[in-house]
């Protein structure tokens, strides 16, 4: 009989199951091993690769929850210029709006009131400018006096603010007639929320009633625990997955807020995109990968090492001895590039089966 193919792995996990003792098998005292140890000849243990666990301080990588977001700057909070009834609203949210668009219709009597104190001051104005000037001609001539001249310059100056105050008033009713008034956007940009419905009365300068936001100006904010703020201050990149546009996009720390939530210990930290996609919109949930100096001591491993056995325990294979291994249980975090942080359960120098733990334990899953 021939035999075609590649055999070498039934034969490595013939002889894996081989050496590994049975349940309830007694072997004497000239062989004792431990609870779960496994014996490998030499012939098996060249397919595994084993390195000592070692320290570290060299950069590491830590993942953290966030959003996506307008920047401060970006967004805009469009207010009610005057006191009254919204008489219709123009827009929705998600729509894309140029600078100086209706938003809404506002119908006030403080507008009737802008508008007529205008013409007033107007009249006030053109009148003070005429006596002003007749006062400076008769002055001229010798047959007025400086005191009366004097004091229609002053009324005349008086009569030109009042209409630089009207003026500013009446700006914000814009063009038009009577009562109504188009509430206008003041840059371009996405309308985020809209926070009125037609019928609503609303007073001046209360809060926004429509939110625009610059596609621009988005970046990510996430949260990082008090006792990891040092680390992610000295990140040096990020990285930042966004599973609804099934995209990850490079990025860099913009800064990490000064104060920390009360309630949840959690402080914020921004993350600018290198390169923003059109489809990106604020809220959306993302994960953010931050790669940072790793703290002195810290213990890395491939996730090839790590099995998932018994409920999810996660396990490691030690060599205890030349050719024998022992079952370790660990705790992991900071799962990211091919590597797990561990957390518990491991010391510097203990010799770790880094490649090939799945051949040694048939019945165990690997982690990643």
């Amino acid at each position: 009989m021939v035999l075609r193919g590649n055999i070498w792995p039934l034969v490595f996990l013939c002889l894996v199951a081989c050496e590994k003792p049975a349940p309830n098998s007694t072997s004497g005292s000239s062989d004792p091993r431990r609870p779960g140890e496994v014996k490998l000849a030499d012939i098996s243990r060249q397919f595994l690769e084993i390195e000592p666990v070692g320290s570290t301080s060299a950069e590491g990588v830590r993942s953290y929850f966030g959003r996506t977001a307008f920047r401060p700057k970006a967004l805009s909070a469009v207010t009610a210029p005057f006191s009254g009834r919204v008489a219709e609203v123009l827009v929705e949210p998600g729509q894309r709006v140029r600078a100086g668009a209706p938003l809404f219709v506002l119908e006030s009597a403080d507008v009737l009131q802008a508008r007529a104190s205008l013409e007033q001051a107007r009249l006030k104005a053109r009148l003070a400018q005429e006596v002003l000037a007749r006062q400076s001609e008769m002055a001229k001539r010798g047959v007025g006096l400086e005191v009366e001249r004097f004091e229609a310059e002053m009324k005349a100056h008086e009569a030109d603010s009042e209409l630089k105050r009207a003026e500013r008033s009446a700006a914000l009713a814009g063009p038009g007639e009577g009562t109504r008034v188009q509430v206008r956007s003041p840059t371009e940009g996405i309308v985020v929320a809209v926070k009125v419905t037609r019928g609503a009365t609303v007073p001046s300068g209360g809060e926004p009633l429509v939110e625009i936001g610059n596609p621009s100006g988005l970046w990510v904010v996430a949260d990082v625990p008090e006792n990891e703020i040092s680390l992610v201050s000295k990140a040096t990149k990020a990285e930042v997955e966004i599973s609804a546009l099934n995209l990850n996009l490079a990025g860099r720390l913009a800064g990490v807020a000064p104060r920390s939530d009360p309630e949840t210990r959690r402080t914020p930290f921004y993350v600018e995109l290198e390169r923003a996609p059109a489809d990106l919109r604020a809220g959306l949930l993302v994960r953010v990968s931050v790669f940072a100096p790793g703290r002195p001591g810290e213990i890395w491993l491939p996730v090839t090492a790590v099995l998932l056995k018994e409920g999810g325990k996660r396990i490691v294979y030690i060599e205890s001895e030349p050719g024998k291994f022992v079952p370790r249980e660990i705790e992991v975090t900071d799962q990211r590039g091919g590597k797990v942080r561990v957390l518990k359960g491991l010391q510097p120098g203990e010799r770790v089966v880094m490649r090939g733990a799945l051949l040694v334990d048939r019945e165990a899953e690997q982690l990643l």
